[in-house]
């Protein structure tokens, strides 16, 4: 089912989890033929960087040790001394100085350097590769590791570097070396169930985050109303945490959202479809045991989200007081349809208010 979704979708979903919708709006894909990913991240890190170096590397500033005409900065005196520099109008100095060769640019550039060396790398989009290399003459290399990304320091204004270099983390994560041929085998997560599952999880949240700023969107601990004797502190009883809760601003209605990635929306039982039952279960304990908050989450409705697979679904049962739904969104439609998929869903239990929907309206191109 994953292997469906358009590669172009699954950029929107990265932007989305990652928040970082405004800057991945500066990349265009909408002409990107390949349904490879990492093509895909290819792409959107060469065009990616041709717009930082039309803006202009970001600069930081280096410490320089070095022996130089005259004097800056501070001067190493035993150095100085020990070298007779000073009769010859020379000392050696340690200052600063203002370079593009940074740790956020090396990192790019070590990116650059690992997708060319990807097999399954389109040759066109290598050849590209190997030109933005040579653009970024003068950064030096290193060889990436996870813990570059952890000592990164970006100020508020650089978005559009944080988006780039969640792009290169995430090259790093899924290219493996293959030490026999020294070359790069992507693996295409795309296929994986569980990195998917976390991603449409992110995606969810941060799309309402972004679509309906009306609401409180949070994820939340909710807490068992139960007692026991042998176990007073309740601590073996399993967490629950919901992945999107989701409250109208005047706190009168209460949704929670959970999101699920299976292979299939309904199992399979002796030629009979049903809802997963575990997933069911899951929403009814969390329902039921908000309502000791009294006010709407006493009534609080549920939607157990699915990505479409061979139809779509759209059922919905009243149990115990509370409205569940369960719902599935296309992945493999056109990104607007999607979209507008998203927020009918929402819309049922949380009605879009007057002013975000003229606000919509007027935003739409004609």
């Amino acid at each position: 089912m994953s292997s469906q979704i358009p590669v172009k979708n699954i950029y929107y979903l990265l932007a989305y989890a990652w928040n970082r919708l405004p800057e991945s709006e500066i990349v265009d894909v909408a002409h990107l033929e390949s349904q490879e990913l990492a093509d895909l991240l290819a792409t959107v890190l060469i065009n990616g960087i041709h717009h930082i170096l039309r803006r202009g590397l970001d600069q930081a500033y280096v410490t320089e040790d070095a022996e130089i005409a005259g004097i800056r900065g501070k001067v190493i005196v035993g150095t100085t001394m020990r070298r007779m520099l000073a009769p010859h109008g020379r000392a050696h100095c340690e200052f600063d100085e203002l370079k593009v060769d940074t740790l956020p640019n090396q990192i790019l550039l070590a990116t650059v350097r690992r997708l060319k060396g990807v097999v399954s790398i389109d040759p066109g989009i290598k050849r590209k590769l190997g030109a933005v290399e040579r653009e970024l003459g003068g950064i030096s290399h290193l060889t990436l590791r996870r813990s570059l990304f952890r000592s990164l320091q970006l100020h508020r204004n650089n978005g559009f570097y944080r988006f780039l270099l969640s792009i290169c983390e995430l090259v790093l994560t899924l290219s493996l070396l293959d030490e026999t041929s020294g070359n790069y085998q992507f693996r295409d997560f795309i296929r994986d169930r569980r990195a998917m599952a976390q991603l449409f999880e992110s995606f969810v949240f941060n799309f309402y985050r972004i679509e309906r700023p009306d609401l409180e969107i949070r994820k939340e601990r909710i807490y068992w109303q139960a007692s026991s004797t042998s176990d007073p502190e309740l601590r073996y009883l399993p967490t629950m945490e919901t992945d999107i809760s989701v409250r109208d601003k005047p706190h009168s209605k209460t949704l929670i959202i959970d999101t699920k990635f299976y292979s299939e929306t309904l199992s399979t039982r002796f030629d009979s479809e049903k809802i997963h039952s575990a997933n069911l279960y899951q929403m009814v304990a969390y329902l039921e045991n908000l309502k000791s908050n009294c006010g709407p989450d006493s009534s609080a409705c549920g939607v157990l989200l699915y990505p479409v697979v061979s139809r779509p679904a759209r059922l919905r049962y009243a149990l115990n007081g509370h409205d569940i739904g369960i719902c599935t969104v296309n992945l493999a439609e056109d990104w607007q349809i999607i979209r507008e998929e998203l927020n009918e869903l929402c819309a049922r239990y949380m009605p879009i208010p007057m002013d975000l929907r003229v606000e919509r309206t007027a935003s739409q191109p004609t």
